[in-house]
């Protein structure tokens, strides 16, 4: 039952995510990332996609050049 709840919360997640891509009000990227983080924890193709994931993100954040502050 545990894990069916899981399971339902992280589909749940996904679904708002995607919607929130769409929609201006709704944050979807963060929502499909952590519906992806509860479902990693069952399934290997969410574990697998979520260090994909970590990664694209590592790449990006060091490719983006912190604003230095101005004296």
């Amino acid at each position: 039952m545990k894990r069916f709840l899981r399971e339902t919360g992280a589909w749940l997640l996904i679904l708002i995510g995607v919607v929130g891509c769409v929609l201006p009000v709704i944050p979807g990227i963060p929502l499909l990332i952590a519906g992806l983080a509860v479902l990693a924890v069952d399934r290997l193709w969410a574990a697998r996609l979520l260090e994909r994931v970590k990664e694209k993100w590592g790449k990006a954040k060091s490719k983006v050049r912190m604003p230095q502050k101005v004296e």
